[in-house]
This record gives structure tokens, C-alpha cells and sequence, in this order.
């Protein structure tokens, strides 16, 4: 069952961002709004495929590099509808659900059987995956929002897509929902690699092992941290905060693709 619900949450994902690419062009309300309508029910969708992964195992369905995947796919997504709502910003439909997509598409690329355990991962572990997901699936906020500005600042500075513009949300919004998503989106990535070094000295007496899984979040965080320090401490904004946060999810989605090999 878990093999076609992934598979029709992912088309519904696919769908929509068509869907809101057409909103996009053509400025079509009725597009818009069955983008948001089809989004929604691939998040259900999406839901159903968890519920049942996490039935089928016998566990909270985060012990994994598949899992991870998925319930990072359903984060973001989430996410997409809770600022959608909030905020009148149709073309982020053209961000966030194709990382929910991408998510997804991974999972299924590497699925495997899903195996019952009955005594499951110890707290501490399920802690640590749970903030990290959460983390990414935030910072991947943080990502869209810096696309979105880089989009609006081009736009502005080129002046040949003035229908662009109006669709477009302003720098100064991009920057307030971005920053907001980025300083929560640290912390709990903070979190996630403290609880992960912990869990990681219990298993093998060591705190760092040097290892790809090891480097590469520490990687996005040194520079999540320097755009920290240089929005809210030196006043810095602009195009290389939102470079440098887009990096930042980057060696984070690089850090996702080496769980799963």
C-alpha cells in the first residue's frame, strides 16, 4: 500500500507545481487555487503513506534513511500549506513542493522493505531524528524564501518581467519570513548534531569519527551561523545572506543523500 500512496503523493506534488508554474505565467486565480486545492490532498496522501509506514513497522517511522526522506518530504510540505495560509504568496508553490517532490522521489529511489521492530530506536535517537527533520524541513523554508528573493531582486534590477513583480512576494517579506525560518531552523539543526554527536560517542566511545555524515552538517552549520551572525549582529542583508543560506541547506540536503547510501 505504502508503494502507491509514495507514488500518487509524489504525481500529486508533480501536479501542483505544474499547476502553479501555469498560475505563474498566465496570473490564473482558478490555477492557483487548485494548485493549493491538489497540494493539500497530496499532503494527505502523503500522511496516509507515514501512518502506514509507521503501522507496518511497529515504530515511529524515522530510523532511516528512506523514512527520513519521506517525513522530510511531508515537513516541508506541511510547511508550504501553514505559510501558504498565512501569507498570500502563490508562486512559493513553486519552491517548497518540488523539494517535498525531490524528498519523495529520493525515498522511493532507495525504498526497501519496511521491517518490524518491535522494541524500536531508544528515545534519545528518535529525539535526535525527529529535531533534525524538523530542522531541515525549516531551513528549507529559509532555501525557498532566499530563491524567492534572488528572484524578486533580479526582477527589479532587470525590469523586462513586470508580471514577475506582481507575482512576486517583496524583498522585504522574503527577508522577515526567511530570517524568522532560518533562526528556528538552526536551533533545532543545532540540536540535531548535538543529540547526534552524543548518540554517536555511546555507540563508538568517540564524539566525532570524522566521517562524510559527520562533516557535512557541521559544513551547513558553521555557515548557517556566519549568515546568523551577519543578519543579526552586523545588519548584513541582501543577495549573499540569501546565497549563503541556500549553500547552507545545500551541504544539508548533501548530508541527507549520504544516509541513504
Amino acid at each position: 500500500m505504502v508503494q502507491t500512496l509514495l507514488p500518487a503523493a509524489l504525481a500529486g506534488y508533480v501536479l501542483g507545481v505544474v499547476l502553479a508554474a501555469v498560475g505563474t505565467v498566465q496570473r490564473s486565480r482558478l490555477a492557483d487555487r487548485t494548485a493549493s486545492l491538489v497540494f493539500a490532498l497530496s499532503w494527505l496522501v502523503h500522511s496516509a503513506a507515514i501512518l502506514r509506514i509507521g503501522i507496518e513497522a511497529g515504530r515511529i517511522p524515522l530510523t532511516n534513511g528512506f523514512e527520513y526522506l519521506v517525513v522530510l518530504g511531508w515537513a516541508i510540505s506541511g510547511l508550504y500549506l501553514y505559510i501558504a495560509s498565512r501569507h498570500q504568496v502563490p508562486v512559493i508553490g513553486l519552491v517548497l513542493p518540488p523539494l517535498a517532490a525531490l524528498a519523495v522521489a529520493g525515498a522511493l529511489a532507495v525504498s526497501h522493505p519496511i521491517v518490524k521492530d518491535a522494541d524500536g530506536p531508544g528515545g534519545w535517537f528518535l529525539f535526535h531524528t525527529s529535531i533534525s527533520t524538523l530542522g531541515m524541513a525549516i531551513l528549507g523554508v529559509a532555501f525557498g524564501m532566499s530563491v524567492l528573493y534572488l528572484a524578486q531582486d533580479h526582477a527589479l534590477k532587470s525590469r523586462s518581467t513586470p508580471g514577475l513583480l506582481q507575482r512576486l512576494p517583496a524583498l522585504e517579506e522574503c527577508d522577515r519570513i526567511g530570517l524568522q525560518a532560518l533562526i528556528v531552523g538552526f536551533v533545532l539543526f543545532t540540536l540535531g548534531i548535538g543529540t547526534g554527536i552524543v548518540i554517536n560517542a555511546g555507540r563508538h566511545s568517540e564524539l566525532f569519527s570524522g566521517g562524510a555524515k559527520q562533516i557535512f552538517p557541521l559544513l551547513a552549520w558553521v555557515v548557517f551561523l556566519i549568515v546568523l551572525v551577519a543578519r543579526t549582529w552586523l545588519g548584513y542583508r541582501g543577495r549573499k545572506s540569501a546565497l549563503l543560506t541556500i549553500a547552507g541547506f545545500l551541504l544539508g540536503l548533501a548530508t541527507v543523500a549520504g544516509m541513504t547510501l
